[in-house]
């Protein structure tokens, strides 16, 4: 998003940025969804759909073109009935803010420069906060929209916003649960409370596609749709190429081991091992199985995985690690065909991504000779 809005701004083009900064009940979007709306009508991204996501186009509309940024409640509570079949049960509070090419009368950080900063850390892989105020008791002194960005180890703008040290505090906090948050600040002098809304922007999670064989291709390309940065490994160049996987970030084609050993691993890397072979899939395994994934599936039967595993622990291998592992891979749906595979992999990556309670216990796939079989992998 932070591109597509550099790039508009680049451009000279005017555009609002719509964020749930927060819900009470059933929603169709969870904090943090953000939409924009260009021009008139055009949008680009979602805060949900429906008789909902259109108040909120025409609040951002006439939010540009008063040049004020503004909260949409969106109020889905009413009753279900033909004329308003799509409401969820909840309350939507959206923040809109007109982000302008020329804003220097704005105070705090300019549009562009906050772009700028944003798209530079996506690019450095660095986690940031952008922290923006979003009602507040003194616009006088502290106007809504006031803007500062927070890195674990520095911040630009804090200085304009209330609160700063508390901001700190609670950016700090939500870096290191990767959850955006709002919260409150009392203004010296003031009744009221001021509310800074903290925007989570790190950089997408990594997918680390060990095997380049038929499920990897479907995969790789379901993959990019849901944000995923996508690596493919494989020590075939006839497989692991361009041609095959056109939307690939990277494509490796190297020995297996030493290439998934050498693998920068962090807590947004996704690891699917789904080489031609089993005796490949445990050897990468045993190169990443201790460093600090957020995701490790292994393809393979319940029987070879739990030899693979019987094998793990023979090697020392320490029963919390092993537990961490994701095998045999996928959400059980009856899995057949490589894509079916490929989906039912990336239903479990979104599961753990949105800490799904579907995602507690590893090892969903059905134990079906399709789901398991490792000529789908070749």
């Amino acid at each position: 998003m932070y591109r597509r809005i550099l790039d508009l701004l680049n451009a000279g083009q005017a555009l609002a940025v719509a964020t749930v900064t927060a819900s009470r009940g059933s929603t169709p979007r969870e904090v943090g969804a953000k939409m924009l709306v260009v021009g008139e009508g055009q949008i680009i991204g979602t805060v949900g759909g429906g008789c909902g996501e259109a108040q909120v186009l025409w609040d951002a509309v006439r939010c540009l073109s008063e040049g004020r940024p503004m909260m949409s409640v969106v109020d889905l509570t009413g009753e279900i009935t033909e004329d308003g079949p799509t409401h969820c049960g909840g309350i939507m509070e959206v923040f809109i803010d007109p982000v302008l090419p020329s804003d220097s009368a704005r105070p705090g950080l300019s549009s562009t420069r906050v772009a700028e900063i944003l798209v530079g850390a996506l690019d450095a892989r660095e986690p940031v906060v952008l922290a923006t105020l979003v009602a507040t008791p003194d616009p006088v002194c502290f106007p809504v929209g006031i803007r500062a960005v927070i890195w674990p180890s520095r911040h630009e703008g804090i200085g304009n916003l209330p609160g700063g040290p508390t901001i700190l505090e609670q950016a700090a906090g939500a870096i290191a649960e990767n959850r955006s948050r709002r919260i409150s600040i009392p203004v010296e002098g003031r009744a009221g409370e001021a509310a800074v809304f903290l925007e989570v922007v790190s950089p997408p999670e990594e997918l680390a596609i060990v095997g380049a064989g038929h499920i990897a291709v479907p995969l790789a390309r379901m993959a990019k749709v849901l944000d995923f940065e996508v690596t493919v490994i494989d020590d075939r160049p006839a497989f692991a190429n361009r041609a095959r996987f056109p939307e690939a970030d990277r494509i490796i084609a190297a020995d297996i081991e030493k290439t998934v050993a050498d693998l920068a691993v962090g807590p947004t890397t996704y690891l699917v091992l789904i080489t031609r072979g089993h005796t490949l899939d445990q050897a990468a395994l045993m190169q990443v199985i201790r460093k600090p994934a957020g995701y490790i599936g292994m393809i393979g039967s319940q029987r070879r995985v739990r030899a693979v595993f019987d094998h793990l622990r023979a090697m020392g291998v320490a029963e919390e690690q092993i537990q961490r592992v994701y095998a045999p891979i996928g959400l059980r749906i009856g899995a057949e065909t490589p894509a079916e595979i490929a989906t039912s992999i990336l239903a479990e990556l979104v599961a753990v991504r949105r800490k799904s309670r579907t995602s507690s216990r590893p090892g969903h796939l059905a134990d079906s000779c399709a789901a398991s079989a490792h000529p789908l992998a070749r």
